[in-house]
């Protein structure tokens, strides 16, 4: 039933009731009627709200991107204004950084319920605004499109390539990806052009698991998850409790490395150790970090 037909009957049967009132059978079916206008209109509603966060939130990060490049060719501090926005959360870095969350590299708003609504992503590296439903594969912004999963289905062991598979999750076989953490066919490991073993000096660590070279590279501590510091599941006490004391552990200092793969963020994940200590076991036993156990095949140590 439509809205105009709906009301059309719903006026026919006020008319009927008369000076006598409704019968319970009338009355029967104009609580029907109203309870559909209601569910109806509450729909409609919600509909409504849902879009126009989404169209803030997409003005928002395209308002981030303009002000980031403008402070760029101003040579001004690379920081963007605080937003606020209903409906969305903001995870970038403390300083509103040009530079995204030093995790992931990313400026991200993430709606604040798993609706249809998209994430939007920034990178400033690149200039590049993309986005991502429901945890899907990034995709072009402003279509924000949901992949679509397609009729030709592969297998990861008949696909043997890493590279191969991420490129067949972009095109819509997301049953590839059977965790939906953005990435498929994780046993086939990612392509790296760098060394599997070798030693790091580290500059700094952002959080319990995440820390940047003297060289640049991003490592994430394989095998074991820590607490996020922002975020919509954040616990900045516990987190700056982890990030702290590994930086104590390995600031400025040289460890070794085994490389095991490369996240979608491009970020090495690898397994850290320093005078024979393993870094990811010892942040465990001092309860700083748990075992990751979707992810902790590459360390023996874990599986045991």
């Amino acid at each position: 039933m439509d809205t105009r037909s709906g009301r059309k009957l719903l006026k026919k049967l006020l008319n009927q009731g008369g000076e006598e009132g409704l019968s319970l059978i009338e009355l029967v079916v104009v609580m029907a009627v109203l309870a559909v206008f209601s569910s109806t209109g509450i729909i409609a509603i919600s509909d409504f709200i849902r879009k126009s966060e989404k169209v803030v939130a997409q003005n928002s990060i395209l308002r981030i991107k303009s002000e980031c490049e403008a402070n760029k060719a101003l040579n001004k501090s690379l920081n963007f204004s605080q937003i606020n926005l209903l409906g969305y959360d903001l995870d970038s870095d403390y300083l509103n950084s040009c530079n995204g969350n030093p995790d992931h590299g990313f400026i991200t708003l993430i709606p604040t319920s798993y609706s249809s609504n998209p994430s939007f992503h920034y990178q400033f590296n690149n200039g590049q605004i993309s986005c991502s439903i429901e945890n899907s594969e990034l995709t072009p912004f402003p279509e924000c499109k949901k992949l679509t999963q397609l009729k030709n289905k592969y297998r990861c062991n008949d696909i043997g390539d890493w590279s191969k598979a991420q490129q067949l999750l972009i095109e819509g076989h997301s049953y590839l990806d059977r965790d939906n953490d953005g990435e498929a066919c994780e046993a086939l490991g990612r392509k790296s052009n760098k060394p599997e073993t070798g030693s790091v000096t580290i500059q700094s660590c952002y959080d319990g698991d995440t820390c940047t070279t003297s060289q640049g590279e991003k490592i994430r501590l394989a095998c074991i998850d820590t607490p996020e510091i922002r975020g919509k599941r954040s616990d900045p006490i516990p987190a700056k409790a982890a990030r702290d004391y590994l930086n104590n552990l390995v600031k400025g200092k040289e460890v070794n490395i085994r490389r095991v793969t490369e996240d979608r963020y491009g970020r090495t994940v690898g397994e850290l150790t320093i005078d024979g200590m393993n870094l990811q076991q010892n942040l465990v036993s001092e309860g700083h970090a748990t075992i990751y156990k979707k992810y902790s095949k590459p360390c023996a140590w874990a599986s045991q």
